[in-house]
C-alpha cells in the first residue's frame, strides 16, 4: 500500500470513529464524506431548526489528502486529533495544519 492510500484509509477509519460518537440524546444527523478521488475527509453535523423543517451543517472535521500530504482545515472538537493523527501512522513532515496546498 503507498503513503497516499494509508493516508487515505487512516482518515476514512478516523471519520468513521468520530461518525459513531454523535451523542445518543440528539437529534442532529452527522454525515461523514469520504471522497478519495478528491482527497477529500469531512464530518458534517446538520442541526435542524425548532420546527425541524430547515439544517445548518457545521463541519466537525474537514481534511484534505493533497500531493502525499494531510492538511487539517478544520478540527471543531476538543481532541488533540495532530497526535492522534500522528499515532495512527501520518508523518510529522505530512501533516499541515490550516495551509493552503
Amino acid at each position: 500500500m503507498d503513503k497516499v492510500e494509508k493516508y487515505s484509509q487512516i482518515l476514512k477509519s478516523l471519520i468513521l470513529k468520530y461518525a459513531e460518537l454523535k451523542p445518543s440524546y440528539s437529534n442532529n444527523e452527522w454525515q461523514p464524506i469520504l471522497d478519495s478521488e478528491h482527497g477529500e475527509y469531512l464530518l458534517l453535523k446538520f442541526v435542524a431548526d425548532k420546527n425541524g423543517e430547515s439544517k445548518n451543517k457545521y463541519p466537525i472535521f474537514h481534511f484534505r489528502l493533497k500531493n502525499g500530504k494531510v492538511f487539517i482545515e478544520e478540527n471543531n472538537t476538543d481532541s488533540d486529533i495532530v497526535s492522534e493523527l500522528l499515532s495512527l501512522g501520518i508523518t510529522e513532515n505530512d501533516l499541515l495544519i490550516n495551509q493552503f496546498a
